[in-house]
């Protein structure tokens, strides 16, 4: 614990500027470690077969997935985890305490309420029960200064002093933001599940947005498609059209309900 806390006072004392430039310096060092195996396997996710070349934001979500992205879910170890500790920046104390960090990140979708006293924003993490964390970020600062509070999808590490990101930041609409919500909660598992689904929600939005397709859908179908699964599991469409009363409370269903408003009208 001590260790962190030198840490932390070293990234707070040398002030953000340099912080992130430290922080660009050794994220680059990561992706020049990428070897041609994590790019085939981050393209292959990504399905990223058009990608233009000078794409800037499709090269850095590529290299994003190559770097946090799981091959074997099972095993949970991603090319960070390989590639962080062996970095070339023992002998400097702000880039090591970076690169330990690194593999901490979080990606998720946020709500930056305003900007924050000592620079950068306030912002909620919208899949940790609204939890309120320091993001130093001055585009956000200026944007949320003009147009108020924006929905988010980024990730972004806890370096001590605040947050700060990996230069994606994807801009989100409620409706968007509201099915991921939906999408990752509707599960039996609790907090611990939720938080295994987050793993993998990079995927999701880059493909989706690179892609151009509907992230609302997409975020959603699976939750549909076990619904279906589970109606077309029923017995009989009467105990089909039962399974949907917590969906549609006010509609009656079952064939008793639907005679008797037959025989009375």
């Amino acid at each position: 614990m001590a260790a962190l806390e030198t840490e932390s006072e070293v990234i707070a004392v040398t002030g953000y500027a340099a912080v992130r430039q430290a922080f660009n310096d050794v994220l680059d060092l990561c992706v020049v470690k990428l070897t041609q195996a994590d790019r085939r396997f981050a393209w292959e996710v990504l399905d990223l077969g058009g990608l233009d070349e000078d794409d800037t934001a499709a090269i850095e979500m590529l290299s994003d997935t190559a770097l946090f992205s799981r091959r074997d879910p099972l095993r949970a170890r991603r090319a960070i985890d390989r590639i962080a500790g062996k970095l070339p920046v023992k002998r400097d104390p702000l880039k090591s305490a970076i690169a330990a960090r690194l593999p901490a990140a979080i990606f998720s979708i946020f709500r930056v309420i305003g900007r924050h006293k000592d620079g950068g924003v306030h912002a909620l993490d919208l899949l940790d029960r609204q939890r309120p964390i320091h993001i130093m970020d001055h585009a956000l600062a200026q944007q949320v200064q003009v147009i108020g509070e924006v929905l988010i999808a980024g990730r972004f590490v806890d370096l001590g002093p605040w947050y700060v990101g990996f230069g994606i930041v994807v801009p989100l609409r409620k409706s968007e933001s509201l099915a991921i919500m939906l999408a990752l909660s509707a599960s039996d598992g609790g907090p611990d599940e939720i938080e295994e689904k987050r793993h993998d929600l990079h995927e999701l939005i880059y493909q989706s947005h690179l892609m151009g397709e509907d992230l609302v859908m997409r975020a959603v179908e699976p939750m549909i498609s076990a619904i279906a699964m589970g109606i077309d599991m029923e017995e009989d469409f009467d105990a089909a059209m039962k399974s949907l009363a917590p969906v549609f409370p006010s509609r009656r269903t079952g064939g008793q309900a639907d005679n008797k408003n037959a025989n009375d009208r």
